[in-house]
């Protein structure tokens, strides 16, 4: 029995024994090298998937988009989202971890705002709403 490992090689250990537009393809990137070189590391990845962690429940969004039309306190962003104390801190830590929010001080009040990251993922789309395009 032949090892992944083994069959990796067998397919991409030599460019000639790829099909003809795969490695003019891969050719025109400067080689397997220079594609590989270009693929962020695993912890830049790491971090990327965090990001993606954080924006993958549509109450984090909630948040986000409510974020993203002025600055806001805990009691005004638990009436938008409709949710418990305990359920705002859970999804304000996840989205505080990723980058996305920060938050101040200001007087008594604890404010949360979007980060310049998070500002860049909440404008950035990744799905068109339908009838639109």
């Amino acid at each position: 029995m032949t090892s992944r490992k083994a069959k990796e090689k067998e397919c991409c250990g030599d460019l000639m024994s790829l099909p003809e537009e795969m490695e003019v393809a891969v050719r025109q990137k400067g080689g397997l090298e220079s594609l590989k070189s270009a693929v962020p590391d695993r912890k830049v990845l790491a971090a990327e998937a965090d990001v993606f962690h954080a924006l993958s429940d549509p109450i984090r969004l909630q948040i986000m988009h409510a974020l993203l039309i002025t600055d806001l306190c805990p009691c005004l962003l638990k009436e938008i989202a409709g949710l418990s104390n305990s359920k705002l801190s859970y999804h304000l830590s996840i989205l505080e971890e990723a980058g996305l929010i920060s938050s101040s001080s200001r007087k008594k009040w604890r404010i949360y705002m979007l980060t310049e990251k998070g500002r860049f993922w909440i404008k950035t789309p990744l799905i068109q709403p339908s009838g639109i395009g």
